[in-house]
């Protein structure tokens, strides 16, 4: 909106002075991260009460060596979240950039998606009466394909040589170019996966918050470089116009996390829930590939990779053969099983995601 009104000043000539900071890419990142965080922290609280009045409320009764029951907590805090960036989005955003407009519809209807789950799971008191396997699998299937479908197509505002590349981090030239059919069959798979992955980190107080800040900080720093046409030159990746202002969403999404955070460290006021969740990983999985650094996601998104594998391993393979191949899956609650507190789990995995986002952002210079 801010943005709209001072491109109409600059139309008409008009004297517009220190609003002129309002054309930095920079500046209306940085306003965008603090609005949405603030704007967490301000009603944050009262939205919390909000969610326990309507009977948002956890009902697993899970405990897993835990210090304090999670059972009552209001869940589908993921809403404040979004909340919050359709907010400052608002003020800060370009609303005539296709990036920004793909990325935030994939954010609200993923996010849509991840509370009927969580409405569902309060409304017949079970961790298990949410949506099933399949029924999630075809509503996310129902954005996955159509953003194929728009990503293959003359609207996505990528070039079309640049489509189907495929990158490999620490390599400055693509390294394949694959056919159309071929490239939607990889992104559907991938997206799911990345999705699924990010959901399924969110199990521990803070968890997910502090990982996905890491994960969505370094594919912001990419966009930045990759929407800067000297940048870009300079450390020999792809100039991509427009797509600067995935580095404004983005921002204001990191803002909107470590805003929630404020209420979802332990021991957590509120509990992020499917909401919130699906409607990251949406975001990672999206930019992921409007940066064409799918490949990326397998080190700054390490930890998610790990943790889905743990799953799969025992879902999979485990349970068919009637053994215990991990203690507890995902690999988080492990941790918990053997005694280590959930506190000082939750910070050693921000550690890891820490390490695994430094050597993400050497893969800038070092190709």
């Amino acid at each position: 909106m801010i943005k709209l009104i001072i491109e109409f000043f600059q139309a008409n000539g008009i004297d517009y002075g220190f609003f002129r900071l309002i054309n930095y890419i920079t500046f209306r990142a940085l306003m965008g991260m603090v609005f949405s965080l603030f704007f967490c922290l301000v009603y944050g609280s009262d939205f919390i009460v909000f969610l326990y009045k309507k009977g948002l409320k956890d009902t697993s009764g899970e405990v897993i060596v835990s210090s304090h029951s999670k059972k009552g907590t209001p869940t589908a805090g993921g809403l404040l979240i979004i909340l919050s960036v359709l907010v400052s989005l608002f003020f800060w955003g370009d609303f005539k950039n296709t990036f920004v407009l793909v990325l935030l519809a994939g954010f609200v209807y993923t996010g849509f998606v991840g509370f009927i789950d969580d409405f569902l799971k309060v409304r017949f008191k079970s961790s298990l009466s949410g949506l099933s396997q399949m029924g999630k699998t075809l509503m996310l299937f129902a954005f996955i394909i159509p953003f194929t479908v728009f990503y293959l197509s003359s609207l996505n505002p990528l070039p079309d040589g640049l489509k189907t590349l495929i990158y490999l981090p620490f390599y400055k030239n693509p390294v394949m170019v694959l056919p159309d059919i071929v490239f939607a069959v990889f992104m559907v798979f991938t997206m799911f996966a990345i999705i699924n992955a990010v959901n399924i980190v969110d199990g521990m107080d803070g968890l997910l918050g502090g990982t996905s800040v890491l994960t969505i900080g370094v594919y912001t720093i990419f966009a930045y470089v990759m929407g800067n046409s000297v940048l870009s030159q300079y450390l020999l990746f792809p100039y991509i116009p427009g797509v600067e202002e995935i580095v404004v969403f983005c921002s204001i999404l990191i803002g909107g996390i470590v805003g929630f955070l404020w209420f979802n460290t332990y021991p957590a006021e509120v509990f992020m829930g499917d909401t919130g969740s699906l409607a990251i990983g949406s975001v990672i999985a999206m930019v992921a590939f409007f940066l064409k650094q799918e490949f990326l996601f397998l080190i700054v998104g390490g930890l998610f990779v790990f943790e889905i594998f743990t799953s799969l391993l025992q879902e999979k393979i485990g349970n068919r053969i009637g053994r215990r191949l991990v203690y507890r899956a995902p690999y988080h609650h492990t941790l918990t099983h053997k005694g280590i507190a959930e506190p000082k789990a939750v910070v050693r995995l921000w550690l890891i995601s820490v390490i695994l986002a430094l050597i993400g952002l050497l893969s800038l210079k070092i190709r």
